[in-house]
């Protein structure tokens, strides 16, 4: 197994999985959950779906119990998690917007055009987590249909 394999980098996907994973978990209301259920219900690989679990449980964002009757709970009250904790408990090592970002080459221009792209997704970034921390998986979760 490579280095690389072995860090499994999170990239943006993994947000969207954890968000509906938590969102799952609210709706059971406390229940243990398979992370094979969990990976039915938002319709994604179970091996992805434990990845990103496991850095939820890291977080302490989530709880799980192992062997044959065990699974996932939320470990802390909805109106506790907001966006900006999901979103650094997967901690995304690529930009959310990858296509934006130029690669510096060996170049004088380019490395600088990719510094100040660079710095203008910092900026961003810390605008888009103030504006998650004001918006809770409770409050999300009211804006999701429950059917």
């Amino acid at each position: 197994m490579t280095m690389e394999k072995k860090a499994r980098t999170a990239t943006p996907k993994w947000l969207g999985i954890a968000v509906q994973a938590l969102l799952y978990l609210n709706r059971e209301d406390g229940q243990l959950c398979s992370s094979g259920e969990i990976a039915g219900a938002i319709g994604s690989e179970v091996t992805l779906v434990r990845r990103v679990l496991t850095r939820l449980v890291q977080a302490e964002i989530v709880t799980a119990r192992e062997g044959r009757e065990g699974g996932y709970m939320l470990a802390k009250s909805p109106d506790e998690v907001t966006l900006a904790d999901i979103y650094r408990a997967v901690e995304i090592c690529d930009p959310i917007c990858p296509g934006i970002l130029p690669k510096p080459e060996h170049n004088e221009f380019c490395t600088d055009v990719a510094v100040a792209v660079s710095e203008v997704i910092e900026a961003t970034e810390k605008q888009m987590l103030e504006l998650w921390d004001a918006h809770t998986l409770a409050s999300l979760a009211s804006r999701c249909t429950q059917g």
